[in-house]
């Protein structure tokens, strides 16, 4: 067998996580004896391949490998491959799951597999050895400089394959493929069409006007003066007249058009017109067909390309992206980090509207009870005397934190008494809090890296259960770890109780040991809507109790909740 053919064993044999320790070895030898391997593993990792390991569930951890080996990443491809080797000459192995978030120590994440797997997927994924950010690139044509990018115009928990989510507002790269895992995002294109993707896709920002799209699902709005947008996919080329349309394309490149406003040619990508042709002209001499309101087709490469009927979806189209917490403000302490929020910029009924602090209602603890000892303050070095007064300021690193909770959600009203009390949390807002459009109540919590980048799950149920109402579920933040939205904050205290705390008296009461954190958090944030929680429109709520939902190791760590103003 040549090398060429065990490091193809070897590979793939790792990434399906079936090689055994001194397979683990041998691949290390042969990248270390042969560079060019690396470059090898883009042949192994195509776009279907790429799409099971999109898909499949992933360790919480491997973000956080990518993420530190993003980081660390020099510019030339000889040192890359120098890096990797030496990292994981020093790995001495894979190291447990810590049991407590604010124990870990961070020395301990390299370990020499999960290094190589991000090192060698982040460099196939990096054309020419570029970093995986968004650049503001110019093209030279006829002797000008025109700017071809398209730019990021909004995310929706947006998770990209091998990189972090670039910021709002960049510039994406021109031919280079990105690879959306999961979520939504929005592009805006200067010629003024915008298209909204779907994860998972592999999709290439092609030109001021075009989108190529290998798998996954697009929603075009091509507006006037936008005419002529086009989506490129493997087997054909949509040409927009007007107005709305949405392409989906399957992982063997079959292709679903379904028109929802205007007009769309759809051409066999293999026909001899130039796209810049065929954009000018509606009848010319390229075979193409045309699709009007309420049309849909499926067009498959047979050697010839086949096109069926399919039923048309107008479901399929995305006007526009969820509501959802989109950002936030924060005041900066002398470390540089965030520390008391300022404002929420939230989507409510598809419009994005800053709430100044002020405008929020603000939340208090007023029930808790966990199972066992563990940290249930976070904050400055001391506590205040009444230490539920740490949930109601506006700091994002002060609160009542880790709370239990239960596997399954309440569907009966929780116990707020000493004896027999349900383990979690209650708070009770200043003000009634009335269920509108989009979310209602904002939700911080504090992560660190080694923990799940999507937030700590947490159950939120009725303080008081009647027909229709039900508890509910949040296990992905709007504002995760790979969100740029979300903020590193500032070092704080963390106090670990001797006892169990099954009330705020015993909260207040007992004794604690302090110790100041010396790893980074952020600052996560996610809305909860309250028709999720079957309350109807208009309905107004007193508070909400919070539970963990002990799907791991780790407890939801509230620092800041409080309910937005009634939209008028």
């Amino acid at each position: 067998m040549s090398t060429q053919d065990r490091f193809a064993e070897l590979w793939t044999d790792y990434l399906e996580g079936e090689l055994e320790d001194h397979g683990v070895e041998e691949l290390r030898d042969l990248l270390t004896a042969d560079e060019d391997l690396v470059k090898r593993a883009a042949d192994l990792l195509q776009t279907h391949r790429l799409l099971g390991l999109v898909v499949a569930e992933q360790p919480a951890r491997q973000d956080e490998f990518i993420r530190q080996t993003m980081s660390q990443l020099p510019e030339s491809q000889d040192a890359f491959v120098s890096h990797v080797m030496s990292q994981v000459e020093r790995a001495n192995g894979v190291p447990q799951r810590a049991p407590n978030k604010r124990r870990v120590n961070p020395n301990r994440m390299w370990i020499a597999a999960a290094l190589m797997l991000a090192s060698v997927v982040l460099l196939t994924f990096w054309p020419h050895g570029q970093k995986p950010i968004a650049i503001d690139q110019t093209q030279h044509e006829g002797g000008g400089t025109e700017k071809r990018n398209a730019r990021l115009a909004s995310v929706a928990q947006a998770k990209f394959f091998g990189e972090l989510s670039p910021p709002v507002g960049s510039l994406l790269a021109t031919g280079r493929e990105y690879v959306l895992m999961s979520g939504l995002i929005e592009l805006a294109f200067p010629a003024g069409a915008s298209a909204i993707l779907e994860g998972p896709a592999v999709f290439r920002v092609t030109s001021s006007e075009s989108l190529a799209l290998d798998v996954g699902r697009c929603s075009v709005h091509a507006p006037d003066g936008a005419e002529g947008f086009r989506v490129e996919t493997p087997v054909t080329r949509v040409i927009d007249r007007g107005t709305r349309f949405t392409v989906s394309v399957g992982e063997t490149s079959d292709t679903e058009v379904h028109v929802i406003e205007g007009a769309a040619d759809v051409y066999d990508v293999g026909q001899t017109a130039k796209p810049s042709d065929i954009a000018l002209k509606t009848n010319d001499n390229s075979s193409y067909e045309r699709l009007t309101n309420g049309q849909a087709r499926k067009f498959v490469d047979t050697g010839t390309l086949a096109v069926d009927t399919v039923t048309f979806d107008a479901s399929v189209y995305r006007r526009a992206l969820p509501d959802r917490v989109i950002s936030y403000e924060a005041t900066t302490a002398v470390d540089g980090g965030a520390e008391k929020l300022e404002s929420v910029t939230v989507q409510r009924g598809g419009k994005v509207i800053k709430v100044p602090i002020d405008a929020l209602i603000a939340a208090r603890v007023t029930w808790f009870k966990a199972a066992e000892p563990r940290a249930f303050l976070c904050g400055g070095a001391t506590p205040p005397t009444s230490r539920a007064e740490w949930s109601s300021d506006r700091s994002l690193v002060t609160g009542v934190i880790n709370p239990d909770g239960s596997l399954e959600p309440l569907t009966a009203d929780p116990v707020l008494e000493v004896d027999g009390g349900t383990p979690g949390m209650a708070i009770r807002f200043e003000r009634p809090v009335v269920n509108g459009p989009g979310a209602d109540v904002v939700f911080f919590d504090l992560q660190t890296f080694v923990n799940p980048s999507d937030g700590d799950a947490f159950h939120v149920s009725p303080l008081v259960f009647h027909d229709g109402l039900k508890s509910h579920t949040i296990r992905k933040y709007d504002l995760t770890m790979e969100s740029p939205e979300a903020l590193d904050l500032t070092n704080f205290f963390v106090h670990f109780f001797a006892g169990t705390v099954r009330s705020l008296g015993q909260l207040d009461a007992g004794g604690y040991s302090s110790q100041n954190q010396s790893i980074k958090f952020r600052g996560l944030a996610v809305g909860i809507d309250l028709s999720d929680l079957g309350y109807a429109r208009g309905d107004a709520i007193e508070g909400l109790f919070i539970q963990d939902a002990l799907d791991d190791g780790h407890h939801v760590d509230p620092v800041f909740i409080a309910g937005l103003p009634e939209m008028k």
